[in-house]
């Protein structure tokens, strides 16, 4: 009779821990999908940056251009009124 509470408690215990560890189990995978999903934003992320940089860049060399042709404007202007 002893035998069969002992085996009826560590079955109970048994099945306790196996419903434990499939709710862990579960969480696990909601938090890789979270994670390779920041990861994928992340990416799109540093690209959008990347970006950024090289279009502050052309907008860099777009105004040292437009300084350089209004220069050149005022200069041809000054030369045709003198």
């Amino acid at each position: 009779m002893v035998t069969w509470v002992v085996l009826g408690v560590l079955l109970f215990g048994l099945l306790l821990l196996v419903l434990v560890m499939l709710s862990v189990v579960a969480r696990l995978g909601a938090l890789a999908r979270a994670a390779a999903r920041t990861q994928r934003e992340m990416a799109q992320a540093q690209t959008l940056q990347m970006s950024l940089a090289h279009l502050q860049e052309r907008l860099a060399s777009l105004q040292e251009h437009a300084a350089a042709v209004q220069e050149e404007a005022l200069a041809r202007r000054d030369r045709n009124r003198g």
